[in-house]
């Protein structure tokens, strides 16, 4: 991952979201992450807990059971949220997002905007 935290790319990428209104309030604490395709946007292994709102590419969001096998859970897109599950204790450890191609979000530090 990538992050960049120049204020005229952050307006520009506000300006495509449809939550724009929404988290213009926590502007000061956003910055754009980019993302390679093949690249975990969130993994049980992850210290640093991301909400973030894509504004490009897809994300294949998927479990992984005790057998090891994999289920899918969503694909993601535009304007979807990742990380919400963060906020609250206790989520599962064994769920992953994997960028599809490359993807670009919005992103705060959960912890960090408390």
């Amino acid at each position: 991952m990538k992050r960049f935290y120049d204020s005229t790319l952050i307006e520009a990428y506000l300006g495509q979201t449809k939550f724009e209104t929404t988290i213009r309030s926590l502007q000061e604490h956003l910055f754009v992450a980019q993302y390679k395709k093949g690249e975990f946007i969130a993994a049980p292994s992850q210290k640093e807990h991301l909400f973030q709102i894509i504004i490009h590419g897809t994300v294949n969001i998927y479990f992984i059971r005790d057998d090891g096998s994999l289920y899918s859970l969503a694909n993601s897109r535009k304007d979807d949220l990742l990380g919400e599950m963060e906020i609250f204790p206790h989520q599962p450890n064994n769920v992953y997002a994997e960028a599809n191609d490359d993807v670009i979000c919005l992103a705060l530090s959960i912890e960090a905007s408390k």
